[in-house]
């Protein structure tokens, strides 16, 4: 059986290839809603994380914190993530790079916006324990070293939250005053 990471990185590197075929200028708009709407999850989430535990605690399925924060952060990413992706498109102002630079460029946007997506979704899920009823048994023992390790430079636990506002909203001035 293969390490897990090499599942989740194999779809940060579909999205890498998804923006080398549509170009930066559109990942870029992407980037901007995902950096938004992250932060107003991590704020959301900080700001009624008492009332969440409570009802975690009160919850029918008998949820941990952990998991609900997994559901809620997951459900949430993703959705947005398609929407950004199928709806309406932002396109950030730039010139033509040409055919190798929009695609390559392209690639890098789609990489950063899979780690946001993938990295969150990964992130969330790995410290729900993998929604495992042992969860001291999945992130202890059947984990890589690298796993670990990684886990821990997703968007959710290593970018603060107002960096992420200041990022989305940088990126939403530059695109509304082409």
């Amino acid at each position: 059986m293969i390490p897990v990471e090499y599942f989740w990185f194999a779809l940060i590197l579909m999205l890498g290839i998804i923006g080398a075929v549509r170009g930066l200028a559109k990942e870029l708009g992407v980037t901007t809603i995902l950096a938004l709407s992250l932060f107003v999850l991590k704020f959301v989430w900080k700001q009624f994380l008492p009332t969440i535990t409570t009802l975690a605690a009160d919850a029918p399925l008998g949820l941990s914190e952990l998991m609900l924060k997994a559901v809620v952060f997951s459900i949430a990413i993703i959705f947005v993530a398609v929407i950004s992706y199928t709806g309406f498109v932002l396109q950030f102002p730039f010139k033509n790079f040409g055919r190798m630079g929009t695609g390559l460029f392209g690639f890098l946007g789609g990489l950063l916006n899979g780690y946001m997506v993938i990295g969150t979704v990964w992130d969330v899920i790995a410290h729900a324990g993998y929604f495992s009823p042992k969860a001291s048994v999945v992130s202890s023992e059947a984990l890589s070293s690298v796993h670990q390790t990684i886990v821990g430079l997703f968007p959710v636990p290593f970018i603060n939250q107002y960096i992420l506002l200041a990022i989305g909203m940088v990126l939403l001035l530059a695109i509304v005053l082409k």
